[in-house]
């Protein structure tokens, strides 16, 4: 597939925002990774990006490459702190990720760096996910297939505490308990309160599943860092970033979280750059 590059898709910014860790940067810029079961490869080409593996309709619905992120844009920039964010970072597209790969995927994330988390996913699908290609490519690892292992058979991916968190997660996804299709269509709240009967998932964890899984995007996920940005640039408290957000981005809430925390994140020793111009 060719997408005719119009500025609002850029590969690093997409596949190095935090929202995704199976994507890697090769050699030459281009990047490959595994989504849904395929092998897929994505690349920055005269005109355009050329994405190869997986079939148009499933490229285009994860890309979500039907969306205007031009209107999205223009709904979020009221300011000067939003424009700057989405000039820092106006090629990010929000994946449609699948919602148990998400789902552990952010369970590891707790309390742990980018390259730690992909290498603790990378582990565990060779070990337990099966063989996509010669090239040593695994799917991710079924519920049912992590929910008949222990702590010991976890140990060699080195995941740590979370390892009682990701076997939780398995045996009641596995046992229906957990019903991760119902999600679709519940309300964030709903969704939210489904997905945290696993222990170690709690609402940083749940809003980042419902965000980049369920496309809930009224949903603005809440760590550490998106916290400090949000007071150094708006003078927002932690408890009033709730109603600021609902208030300032509505429905839009979960672009308007990627941007600012890439911008948070690509300008974080810039005092010129990130600056307070409301």
């Amino acid at each position: 597939m060719f997408i005719k590059n119009t500025g609002d898709f850029n590969l690093e910014q997409t596949f190095e925002c935090g929202q995704c860790f199976r994507w890697n940067r090769r050699d030459d810029g281009s990047y490959i990774g595994v989504a849904g079961g395929h092998v897929i490869t994505a690349a920055h080409t005269e005109g355009g990006i050329q994405i190869d593996g997986g079939g148009d309709a499933f490229l285009r619905a994860y890309f979500d490459l039907e969306r205007d992120y031009g209107k999205v844009k223009r709904a979020i920039c009221g300011d000067g702190v939003m424009k700057n964010a989405v000039f820092s970072g106006g090629g990010i597209r929000l994946l449609r990720q699948q919602p148990w790969e998400t789902l552990i995927s952010f369970i590891i994330s707790a309390n742990n760096n980018i390259p730690r988390i992909k290498k603790i996913i990378a582990e565990m699908c060779a070990g337990f996910g099966g063989e996509l290609t010669r090239g040593g490519f695994y799917a991710f690892p079924a519920p049912e297939v992590l929910a008949g292992l222990t702590a010991r058979d976890l140990a060699f991916v080195k995941c740590g505490f979370r390892d009682k968190y990701i076997l939780d997660a398995a045996r009641k996804v596995a046992s229906g308990e957990v019903d991760l299709s119902a999600v679709y269509g519940m309300s964030a709240e709903d969704g939210r309160r489904e997905l945290k009967k696993i222990n170690g998932v709690g609402d940083k964890v749940a809003d980042c599943v419902l965000l980049f899984a369920y496309q809930k995007y009224d949903v603005f996920p809440k760590d550490v860092w998106i916290k400090k940005t949000l007071h150094r640039l708006y003078l927002v408290g932690e408890k009033d970033i709730d109603g600021f957000v609902r208030e300032k981005f509505g429905r839009y809430g979960g672009f308007a979280q990627q941007y600012l925390f890439y911008y948070g994140r690509s300008c974080a020793n810039d005092e010129f750059a990130l600056k307070r111009t409301t």
